[in-house]
């Protein structure tokens, strides 16, 4: 049986050094994007109202997924949501632009709602993408697929990478329907934060430790977060700082940071803080940067293709 080895991290930057270079990539996997090597910072007091990059375009028409490659200078990670096969792209940082399309070999996209990002062993660093959602609550497959990070050569070819699945179910069998999905940096374990019905608190569900591929396990529930309020719309994505001292949770209406000040899940308890946000048609991706001193949001593609903000440290 293998287990996906989950390293400890001794400080919250990301490790240098030799990057996942996918099967049959030779030297042709050779970046031109440099390995970042970025320090993390603490999270920022106050943030500047959202700015506009860049716009994304066709094919990222459903952008749900989100997340920045903390080893790679400007690159974000991004994927569609339902409908689409299983792949995702490199978007640049600093226009949207797309970089690369990667597809995962032995994937199927039933309905992918959001990337995570966290040390995985011999890999070093991976996404995390949770095949979560679940909007009439009949699934019996849910999973998280786990995938090295790819090195991004703009301009690439598309790269076929591989894939571990992760299946899962919810306590006593139950169903739910969930956006978001965030790893804990320092662990590498990842969490399930449900999308409940209008106006009802979403729940946070993290996976039992090993990581098995192939071997369907039992989430635990660990708590019911502070978002949704009443007076909110459903939690649509989420993702973690670099330093794991924070946590961004996206409503169609808002969003909200959370301080976690004894590790990750201290987040769940405390008191959520609105930070900027632009009006977007259908607003489901956020992620933080890789030196988590800003974060970016986009919707998905409604009439015209949307853009990507970027709100930063004031």
């Amino acid at each position: 049986m293998r287990h996906l080895v989950l390293v400890a991290l001794v400080s919250c930057a990301p490790r240098p050094g030799q990057l996942f270079v996918p099967v049959g990539a030779g030297d042709a996997g050779e970046a031109s994007t440099s390995d970042a090597g970025l320090t993390c910072a603490p999270t920022c007091a106050a943030w500047t109202n959202p700015r506009s990059v860049g716009l994304v375009l066709s094919p990222v028409v459903e952008l749900s997924g989100l997340v920045a490659s903390r080893r790679q200078s400007g690159v974000l990670f991004a994927h569609n949501d339902s409908g689409d096969s299983a792949r995702f792209w490199a978007l640049s940082v600093s226009s949207a632009a797309i970089l690369q399309e990667f597809t995962v070999q032995g994937a199927t996209n039933r309905d992918w709602e959001d990337l995570g990002y966290g040390p995985c062993g011999d890999a070093g660093t991976c996404l995390f993408v949770g095949d979560i959602g679940d909007n009439n609550r009949v699934r019996t497959d849910y999973a998280v697929y786990v995938v090295p990070e790819p090195r991004v050569t703009p301009g690439g070819a598309m790269m076929a990478v591989p894939g571990e699945r992760l299946p899962f179910q919810y306590p006593n069998a139950d169903k739910h329907n969930a956006e978001a999905l965030i790893v804990d940096p320092s662990s590498g374990r990842p969490y399930v934060l449900t999308k409940e019905p209008g106006g009802q608190a979403s729940l946070a569900f993290r996976f039992p430790l090993p990581l098995t591929p192939g071997v369907q396990v039992t989430l635990e529930p660990v708590a019911t977060l502070p978002v949704p309020t009443p007076t909110d719309l459903q939690l649509t994505g989420a993702d973690v700082s670099p330093c794991g001292d924070a946590l961004l949770l996206r409503t169609y209406n808002r969003l909200v940071l959370l301080r976690a000040d004894g590790g990750l899940e201290s987040a769940f308890a405390a008191a959520p803080q609105s930070v900027p946000v632009a009006q977007e048609g259908q607003g489901e991706a956020v992620a933080f940067a890789a030196d988590g001193r800003s974060y970016f949001t986009a919707s998905e593609t409604l009439t015209t293709a949307p853009d990507l903000f970027q709100s930063s440290c004031r």
